[in-house]
């Protein structure tokens, strides 16, 4: 997943220097009022998104907006769920589609196509027809040419028409230019089915001008970035996002940051890059205004995770602790009574590489991923019997709770977990949750792009609860013989249209969440067996090299490409 930053370094040292001074003269009476009516003066009606008004409005309203607390609760993208004043609930598609019919401005638009591709409703192909729109309605709107790429890849994988969006961020002067020569080699990555032969040329292409690459708007190498890596081309992909990371360390470093959002990108990046310094230093002295209490959690949460990047767990345990003396989650204390002090064995979804079944069971508590039904006997001698907690992506919980609910009724499940951002579809209210079921309270922060894959999601969730030992198996980071075990996702046995096997690329970044899995190892956190040891012994770009000959990249024309 992409994210809208291109030369944005002044704009965003602009609106932290803003926003801090609203907060200070807010202290002053009457001045909330003041600031809250300007934003009322300053917001554009029928004007195009995005435009400079409506953004100071907008950061105006945030700076004198309530402070958190309440009886309710809201999910915040960085720290997770906090104390809200009112729940959030799902947004609502009709009415949201009926504005849009009524006004097809570009905001209109996006805010349908966002809703569509909210996780719980995953209707990848009418967002992308909806960012396509809002595109056309407003040619500079960043949000809608990402919608493009994530949503088009997410379902038609049609690439001549989402390279049709992302390059019109091509460049307008510079060596670079639209015409100049790197286009004539990469231009034709956009094929539907290239050859070969024309994934090597882009990729020579684009390494005889890493100097300049860099440069270009981050959309438009992720846009690079994730075709190539659908293309089999694993190593060069990750050489695209590095440079990404290069440039969101130099527009976002040494200036007061807006938001906790732009310093949980700053803080990614650096992780991305394994600056573990000076991470460690911006954690501490985060250049953001903790004198807003969201923000204050949020650069909490980083540092935190920051401290367990590099291998200590205890300020994430001493984080959520925090947390939850202030709000208190469903299934939370369950969890800590089958987790804590505990020996875990998680089982991951790859295709079972030895009969460790005796083993697996041998553990104080089992968990897996997306448990349909319990295993049968004719797997149990590999994979084991039983299962303690199952996690759960947000779409399976929304199509098949049901059957979760089944399992924990039968007692063949102790306690499901999905992921917080969830919480909407359930109306926004704990007291929504089903029985037996948990939402994590906060993911792994330090994703300068991107969003944690399952494994490492439940490896992280477990670890803020400090169990005693954690032991992977039959997890082998998508080198193994198949993208999953027969049966578990059917629909993600190839990269293609509709293909669950586009997220790995698309919302997740393979090549981090090796090394993030690696340094919990690395720090004694989680020991690999089978396969996952094999794996998790590789450096990384022997990894990245398996990769391309694995599962993901059979049959494509960049697969195996020479080492560069």
């Amino acid at each position: 997943m992409a994210v809208n930053l291109h030369h944005l370094r002044y704009k965003i040292a602009a609106a932290a220097v803003l926003k801090a001074g609203v907060r200070r003269a807010a202290r002053l009476p009457g001045a909330r009022g003041a600031a809250s009516a300007l934003a009322e003066r300053l917001q554009p009606v029928g004007e195009p998104t995005g435009s400079h008004r409506g953004i100071a409005a907008t950061l105006l309203r945030q700076t004198v907006g309530p402070s958190p607390g309440g009886d309710a609760v809201a999910q915040d993208v960085v720290a997770g769920l906090l104390p809200a004043a009112a729940p959030e609930p799902a947004p609502d598609l009709p009415a949201l589609r009926a504005r849009a019919d009524q006004d097809p401005s570009a905001g209109n638009l996006i805010a349908v196509a966002a809703a569509l591709r909210r996780s719980y409703v995953a209707d990848f192909e009418a967002s992308a027809a909806a960012y396509e729109q809002a595109l056309a309605a407003n040619p500079r709107d960043l949000r809608a040419v990402e919608g493009v790429l994530v949503s088009g890849a997410r379902s038609h994988y049609d690439w001549p028409r989402i390279w049709r969006a992302a390059a019109t961020l091509k460049p307008s002067r510079g060596p670079l230019v639209a015409g100049a020569p790197l286009w004539e080699a990469v231009d034709p990555l956009f094929a539907q089915d290239p050859e070969a032969e024309t994934v090597g040329r882009a990729v020579q292409a684009l390494d005889a001008r890493a100097e300049e690459v860099p440069r270009l708007h981050q959309l438009l190498i992720e846009t690079l970035a994730a075709r190539l890596q659908l293309l089999g081309a694993f190593r060069a992909g990750a050489r695209m996002r590095r440079m990404m990371a290069v440039d969101r360390v130099r527009e976002l470093g040494g200036i007061p940051l807006e938001s906790g959002l732009w310093l949980k990108h700053l803080l990614g990046a650096l992780a991305h890059l394994e600056e573990d310094e000076r991470l460690a230093r911006t954690a501490a002295r985060p250049p953001v205004d903790r004198a807003d209490p969201i923000v204050a959690r949020q650069a909490a949460a980083l540092q935190a995770d920051a401290a367990l990047w590099s291998g200590d767990p205890t300020p994430l345990h001493d984080h959520v602790a925090a947390r939850a003396a202030e709000l208190t989650l469903p299934g939370e204390e369950r969890m800590r009574e089958l987790v804590a002090g505990r020996r875990v064995a998680v089982v991951g979804p790859a295709a079972p590489d030895a009969a460790v079944g005796e083993l697996i069971d041998s553990h104080d508590v089992v968990v897996r991923t997306n448990l349909r039904r319990p295993p049968g006997p004719e797997a149990a001698e590999e994979i084991g019997a039983r299962t303690d907690i199952a996690y759960y992506a947000v779409i399976d919980v929304a199509r098949t709770g049901e059957q979760i609910a089944r399992l924990i009724e039968d007692g063949e499940l102790r306690l499901a977990v999905t992921r917080p951002h969830a919480l909407p579809f359930f109306g926004g209210d704990l007291a929504g949750l089903p029985a037996g079921l948990r939402l994590a309270r906060t993911e792994f922060g330090l994703y300068f792009r991107g969003a944690p894959m399952g494994v490492q999601r439940i490896l992280y969730d477990l670890l803020q609860f400090a169990p005693a030992e954690i032991s992977l198996f039959h997890a082998d980071f998508y080198v193994g013989p198949e993208v999953t075990t027969a049966g578990y996702r059917d629909e993600a046995a190839s990269f293609g249209p509709h293909s669950l096997a586009n997220d790995p690329v698309v919302m997740h970044d393979l090549s981090f969440e090796f090394r993030f899995t690696r340094r919990l190892v690395g720090a004694g956190l989680v020991t690999p067996h089978g396969r996952a040891a094999e794996v998790l012994a590789l450096d990384e770009e022997d990894y990245l090299a398996r990769l391309e000959t694995g599962p993901l990249a059979a049959g494509l024309p960049g697969g195996g490409l020479r080492r560069r």
